[in-house]
């Protein structure tokens, strides 16, 4: 969707909705009625959450070092990946705005957040609740579902699996927004596995803590490690080593598997590309699912178009798991591709824009944080967003954080044209870091023109615009004929 350049008329005229309103998520309008839930790792810390020098293990694996910061700020991660917004913390408030926001626009109904409970024997056990809990906090606020996905794997005994049903029972499924499917309204419950818990006895005591009837979904054709408590199954990525026979499996579950049961989930993936053997972890999974271009998801998205009326549901795998390489989130190397192609698919009005317009916010909250006046305005801007009042939400943003404010002091004058000027010809790690207006990694004369623009919203009439050196752009110019953005 493209649109005008935003007047200074327009700017000064942004109409600010009353509270009342903004507090009240919008729903998001799609053509297709499949529900449609986003796979969500919150296992990723950073030194902000971890202290010191320290990273958690989801970035280095066991080999690599994210302190390791290279000439255009990229730091090794333990990936094939690199989020768009660099590596970060779970839990860190701006991230989850950003993910969230990111899903809304796409037409994700919901989240199913790979959870461990509150008791088991990994030692990042409390790490890893805090972070879920600090999304489950914030999903309703824009309006999005959630519930999780159990991981069994981790609890010690069946003490540890009550416990951990409990804790769902008194803090997630007595909330609104929990996911819960079909006429009997149950909450939805997959469990990945099941690995410790493969009797039906032992899921009879473990659900008992539930308080009510709950709908347990194990990983596809493994419903008999819990008896009759398994409502269904959901499938998930998987091939033959060396066969390239994914897109089988996955027909074979809509076709015939699904339908056997009472509640079936399908699943849709960007590839897997994992980086196990490269970061020192060994070969823990024995295939590899190729990208394609984003020609695999067109695959997948396409057979869950064909069987959607033998399903319930399908699951995104996953938004953010970069070690295996299955992320729907923004990265350098994929741009916000594979969102548009869900945008697609759930048939909602946003494109890549509006995902722009996200990513702008994330930049702006950390560009001006600290900033009390400042992150005011971006949580208005944060609320139009939710309410799906994209215009008013694009005229706020460029109002209080304009494009071409490239040293970050809330304003547009020759102070950012001369450091546009200084980074003339450097690539960027961070899209839309530093002098990069336009996003797009590279500092260039694109970027003189977006500064030159938001300067003329402003104050035109009081600074003579100067003009980028001729010898400077010609010399960036060689440079672009040999620059690859991917």
């Amino acid at each position: 969707m493209s649109r005008c350049l935003i007047s200074l008329a327009s700017l000064l005229a942004v109409v600010i909705a009353p509270a009342s309103v903004l507090a009240q998520a919008a729903e998001v309008v799609k053509t297709n009625p499949t529900k449609v839930f986003m796979h969500y790792m919150p296992w990723f810390e950073t030194p902000d959450t971890l202290g010191g020098n320290n990273w958690g293990y989801h970035w280095k694996f066991n080999n690599r070092n994210p302190n390791l910061v290279d000439e255009t700020g990229k730091r090794q991660i333990a990936s094939h990946y690199y989020p768009l917004i660099g590596p970060y913390a779970s839990r860190d408030a701006d991230v989850i705005e950003y993910h969230l926001l990111l899903m809304k626009l796409s037409g994700v109904d919901g989240l199913l957040i790979d959870w461990y409970g509150q008791q088991g024997t990994n030692g990042d056990i409390n790490n890893l609740l805090t972070s879920s809990n600090a999304v489950v906090d914030r999903v309703d606020n824009v309006g999005l579902d959630f519930g999780v996905v159990m991981e069994d794997r981790f609890s010690a005994n069946l003490n540890q699996g009550k416990a951990n049903v409990a804790y769902l029972r008194d803090h997630y499924f007595n909330q609104p927004n929990y996911i819960r499917l079909g006429a009997e309204q149950k909450p939805l419950l997959p469990v990945f596995g099941p690995i410790t818990f493969q009797q039906e006895s032992d899921w009879t005591q473990v659900l008992a803590q539930a308080g009510e009837p709950v709908d347990l979904l194990t990983l596809w054709y493994e419903s008999a490690d819990a008896g009759s408590n398994a409502a269904g199954e959901y499938a998930w990525i998987y091939e033959d080593a060396a066969q390239d026979n994914h897109l089988t499996h996955q027909r074979n579950f809509y076709r015939i598997r699904a339908p056997q049961q009472g509640v079936a989930g399908g699943v849709a993936y960007p590839g897997f590309d994992d980086y196990y053997v490269e970061g020192g972890v060994g070969n823990v999974v024995p295939f590899e699912i190729p990208h394609d271009g984003g020609q695999t998801l067109d695959a997948l998205l396409s057979l869950a178009t064909t069987y959607a009326n033998n399903v319930d549901f399908v699951q995104l795998a996953t938004f953010n798991d970069f070690g295996e390489g299955t992320m729907f989130e923004p990265t350098i190397e994929t741009g916000f591709e594979y969102l548009k192609k869900v945008q697609q698919f759930t048939g909602v009005a946003y494109g890549e824009e509006e995902l722009r317009l996200v990513h702008r916010l994330y930049l702006a909250r950390k560009k001006y944080a600290g900033d009390a006046a400042i992150e005011g305005e971006l949580d208005t801007v944060s609320d139009l967003l939710t309410n799906l009042q994209i215009g008013q939400a694009e005229a706020a943003l460029e109002a209080v954080a304009p494009r071409g404010d490239f040293d970050g002091d809330g304003d547009v004058d020759l102070n950012d044209y001369g450091v546009w000027s200084a980074s003339l010809g450097s690539q960027l790690a961070l899209y839309g870091g530093g002098a990069d207006g336009n996003q797009d990694g590279r500092v260039d004369a694109a970027d003189y023109t977006v500064w030159r623009d938001s300067l003329a919203l402003r104050n035109a009439a009081l600074i003579s615009v100067p003009e980028p050196a001729t010898p400077a752009l010609a010399a960036l110019a060689t440079g672009a004929a040999l620059f690859s953005r991917r």
